[in-house]
């Protein structure tokens, strides 16, 4: 006769329990769920003492609610590395970088970011390493980028969080105000270029703030960083698949009566139809693009079409001529400054003339 008791379970000592328990963890986490304490501790076994199983509590908790991030992102810095729970640091708004600490293990570093996706809907994993996204944490906005080990000889993972401004910066605290002023007011066609974190989104939300409040203002990103209260905006966000790229939103963007085009940021492809779109006539378009200089922009700007203009097969010069035809300004940011502005003149035989403002 078979009985109708279970057996009584003995109770298991810390080590063993928090291998069970880990997993029973990563089983739901396979399943693409990021389970709570009050579901997760039904599944638990008997632990051998009420210590044991605060421990595993703990570890849970640090895994999935993250009370050492806040502690992190309190410090208010611009930008933190997650490299491993020894090695992260924090970029202050001084441009100092400090050292932080994480109270993870190693073995869960993997564990820890891999949630992290999870409760962000980020398709994440060795076929897709890189994610990029914007992100709501204890009341703040953040870009967070996610940079799988697959792609490292060490096979650790890392995390790069960026804070992003609630509201956008007095247009004063970037210096040349009024060029700048004139340059939204007066629609001139312009690039604003400068290295990683020199202001250049930061800017652009700003003069965002200038615009006529009647006019339709398309944006376009790959990452939603650019804050804009217009009434009047249309926004595209891109992903991998060609027909959600920038390229194509930008191509979709000039059947929708623009009075302005924003482009996130100039990487490959959507310089051609950027550019191209200066050349048919479009007024006030603003984009962003990496450069040493103003200078450099426009040759950096030149060198993404020649290699990406495909069937439109131009020489280099005379790529930097419809280019220096169609844009009139270039802003150059250093530490969240204008640190020049130029006006392009011209080209001549692929070199461009230009002026300081």
């Amino acid at each position: 006769m078979l009985s109708l008791f279970r057996e009584p379970e003995i109770p298991l000592a810390l080590q063993e329990a928090s291998q069970l328990s880990r997993r029973l963890f990563i089983s739901s986490l396979n399943k693409g769920i990021v389970p709570k304490w009050e579901d997760f501790f039904q599944e638990l076994p008997v632990f051998d003492s009420v210590e044991s199983l605060e421990a595993i509590k703990q570890n849970f908790e640090e895994l999935t609610l993250w009370p050492f991030l806040e502690v992190i992102l309190s410090m208010d810095g611009n930008e933190y590395f997650f490299h491993s729970p020894v090695s992260s640091q924090c970029l202050t708004k001084a441009g100092e970088k400090i050292p932080v600490s994480i109270p993870l293990r190693i073995e869960d570093w993997q564990l820890w970011l891999e949630i992290l996706s999870l409760k962000f809907k980020q398709n994440w994993n060795v076929q897709n390493p890189f994610v990029s996204f914007y992100a709501e944490l204890y009341g703040r906005t953040y870009r967070l980028s996610l940079i799988h080990g697959s792609t490292s000889p060490l096979g650790l993972s890392k995390l790069v969080v960026r804070s992003l401004a609630h509201t956008p910066h007095p247009l004063e605290s970037f210096g040349a105000s009024e060029t700048l002023e004139m340059l939204v007011k007066e629609k001139k066609n312009f690039l604003v270029a400068g290295s990683t974190g020199s202001g250049k989104t930061s800017l652009l939300t700003t003069l965002l703030e200038r615009v006529n409040p009647e006019e339709h203002v398309v944006i376009l990103e790959d990452t939603y960083e650019i804050l804009c209260q217009l009434a009047h905006q249309t926004r595209f966000l891109s992903n991998e698949s060609p027909q959600n790229s920038l390229k194509a939103y930008l191509t979709y963007s000039l059947r929708l009566s623009p009075d302005r085009i924003i482009l996130g940021e100039m990487r490959s492809h959507e310089v051609v139809p950027f550019l191209m779109a200066m050349n048919t006539g479009h007024k006030g378009l603003m984009g962003t693009l990496h450069a040493a200089s103003g200078v450099d922009a426009l040759h950096r700007a030149a060198l993404l079409f020649s290699l990406y203009g495909g069937e439109a097969n131009l020489s280099y010069e005379k790529v930097m001529e419809l280019l220096c035809k169609n844009l009139e300004y270039v802003v150059f940011m250093e530490n969240k400054k204008v640190k020049e502005i130029i006006k392009v003149l011209g080209c001549d035989k692929g070199t461009p003339f230009f002026q300081s403002v």
